[in-house]
């Protein structure tokens, strides 16, 4: 089977680890993606996201407050997704991703005053998860509708590297320096609703915590 998926996933906060140096560092924004993928086996999807990111990330630099903002940008990824094993209607499905943009960079601010430079913006991002999964049937007056609730736990890490010129400090290293995920541990919350059991459609929505705040909507055709 082939699957195409819009998403969109909004990440409300992402606490960055950071040099001694710097301080407060978080990455903000959306990512917009489509996916394509293929089921083999009725087990194994491979699969590619090609879309867009609109992103920005603030710091601390001791006294100063740096914020950042690219332009929308050309993103992409791909991964694994493996049903493991199922057992009395419980599933347990594996996922490994990645993904990567490098947007041009928007504005750029110092203690809320603007700065002339086209700075650096690039991110990279990688995760694995286990998820465990269960299809519910809500009986309703014309047909019955599926429900499969996720919950699941992801090590994920990123590396973020952002940086820019100041004339004003021309000594001052305005940079994230290859700053990566604060906390690498997350928990994931989602759950498909599919119409019924012949629709090619479903939609998604899904809730990171702890390495993350973010919330994605999404929807699957499949072929």
């Amino acid at each position: 089977k082939i699957k195409t998926s819009l998403e969109l996933e909004v990440v409300f906060d992402k606490d960055l680890h950071v040099t001694d140096e710097l301080s407060k560092a978080e990455l903000k924004g959306q990512w917009c993606t489509a996916k394509f993928g293929m089921t083999i086996f009725n087990r194994v999807e491979p699969y590619v996201k090609i879309g867009t990111s609109n992103l920005e990330v603030n710091w601390k630099h001791g006294g100063q407050e740096m914020e950042v903002d690219a332009k929308e940008g050309f993103a992409w990824g791909g991964g694994l997704k493996a049903n493991i094993l199922e057992f009395q209607g419980i599933r347990l499905t594996g996922d490994a991703q990645y993904r990567t943009t490098e947007p041009d960079v928007a504005t750029i601010s110092v203690n809320n005053s603007s700065v002339s430079d086209s700075g650096k913006f690039k991110v990279n991002e990688w995760q694995a998860g286990l998820f465990l999964s269960k299809k519910f049937e809500i009986p309703l007056k014309l047909q019955s509708i599926y429900t499969v609730p996720y919950a699941g736990l992801v090590y994920s890490d990123s590396n973020v590297d952002v940086s820019f010129y100041n004339a004003d400090y021309p000594t001052t290293d305005y940079s994230l320096f290859d700053a990566n995920n604060k906390k690498c541990y997350g928990f994931v919350l989602e759950c498909d609703i599919v119409p019924s059991l012949s629709s090619a459609f479903s939609y998604c929505v899904e809730l990171r915590l702890v390495d993350e705040i973010a919330l994605s909507l999404g929807g699957t055709m499949k072929f």
